[in-house]
């Protein structure tokens, strides 16, 4: 058994075609369940149906009204919720900063089932396009649409497949159209704490051109927002800035639900101030393998696989549908082990890491081990070893 897993032997042929195919059929299935014991927009247990993406349709339609700065007010945000999702739905707030609204800007265009039905589309596309740039394999394809982190990424109505789709296609863009590859990694500011190690990596690579055009990126975002909505939205973002501090330090979104440094260390019981001194320690050493293996010859798979990976640890707030980020780096891991050969214990690592993002919640609330951030840091690990082998 240990030589199995050691070689990977395990993952067969028949596997790679089976386990794909089983896990979406669940997931399907579980997706009509989801809409046939629907009423109108809340699922069977009364929640809304895409959840978090309740927050992105307002957001829109507050914008629509001429006052998005009231996304920021918990009172006003709440009000335009609830008359989609009945008086009794929690508050699902918007903490983004104002360049965020040029993405949502569309949603409210659409009443709110046929939005999450063309957002959740679309970015889903855009995602797995990305992957199939890195990895065109039809079973590997299989693979990442049967992937249990896009199947939570989904659920939740989430953005993941948008930041994973300009991480990935910034990424593969940078090397030989630098400036259409920065605007892709600039318009990752809508969720700026994914783009953290952007500038280490491309300047440890030399990619200077990427990014001024990111840099760019950013700065006419930033302007467009101030032109279209004026300072009231700036300044009503600021106000609110503390509060997304006050939600990751205090539990307030539960900590099982992240993968971040921060929450697994205040999962093991650490102080809010030695998690922050974890966050920090862990985030410093990725921010040096980054740079080290961006300005080193390591294969450029390998490197977009390390930053995906990384990312998601110097980010303080990260939760587990982010981890469609996670499938870049699966796709670019096992196409560069396609190309150079596989190491020892590598396969399995990575069908690990494919296999159990459905089950870090539950186990991580059952037992406060931070199963997520756990397969994250193997991740990296992996990428760290092939960099070298």
């Amino acid at each position: 058994m240990i030589k199995g897993l050691k070689t990977g032997e395990w993952v067969t042929t028949s596997r790679l075609r089976v386990y794909p195919r089983l896990f979406l059929a669940v997931f399907v299935a579980i997706a009509l369940i989801v809409v046939v014991f629907r009423t109108g927009t809340l699922d069977a247990a009364r929640k809304p149906l895409g959840t978090d993406f309740l927050s992105f349709w307002s957001a829109s339609n507050l914008l629509w009204q001429g006052r998005p700065e009231a996304a920021y007010d918990h009172s006003a945000l709440m009000a335009i919720e609830q008359s989609v999702a009945g008086p009794d739905a929690p508050l699902y707030t918007w903490l983004y900063p104002p360049m965020a609204f040029l993405v949502v800007a569309p949603l409210a265009m659409l009443s709110y089932l046929p939005s999450l039905l063309a957002w959740s589309t679309l970015t889903w596309l855009g995602y797995l396009t990305a992957l199939w740039r890195l990895l065109p394999d039809r079973r590997a394809l299989l693979a990442m649409l049967a992937f249990p982190a896009a199947f939570i990424n989904l659920g939740h109505g989430q953005n993941g497949f948008l930041s994973a789709a300009l991480l990935g296609w910034g990424l593969m863009l940078v090397p030989k159209r630098p400036w259409l590859g920065g605007v892709l990694l600039g318009l990752l500011v809508y969720k700026p704490q994914l783009g953290l190690l952007l500038p280490l990596a491309l300047a440890a690579a030399g990619y200077w051109r990427a990014i001024l055009s990111a840099t760019l990126t950013v700065m006419t975002s930033a302007m467009l927002t101030w032109m279209l909505w004026g300072t009231e939205v700036w300044s009503a973002f600021l106000a609110k800035s503390g509060y997304s501090l006050q939600m990751l330090q205090e539990g307030l979104v539960p900590w099982h639900k992240m993968i971040s440094t921060f929450a697994a260390a205040r999962l093991l019981g650490a102080s809010v101030y030695t998690a922050w001194m974890f966050q920090i320690a862990v985030g410093s050493i990725v921010a040096l393998a980054v740079w080290w293996i961006w300005r080193g010859g390591a294969p450029y798979l390998v490197k977009i696989a390390v930053l995906a990976t990384g990312t998601l640890l110097v980010a303080p707030l990260a939760l587990d549908y982010d981890a469609t980020v996670l499938g870049l780096a699966l796709a670019a891991l096992v196409a560069d082990g396609l190309q150079r050969g596989f190491l020892s214990w590598e396969i399995s690592i990575l069908a690990f890491a494919w296999l159990t993002p459905f089950a870090w919640r539950p186990l991580t609330e059952m037992t406060d081990i931070p199963f997520g951030w756990m397969t994250v840091l193997l991740l990296v690990w992996t990428g760290m070893r092939r960099s070298t082998g």
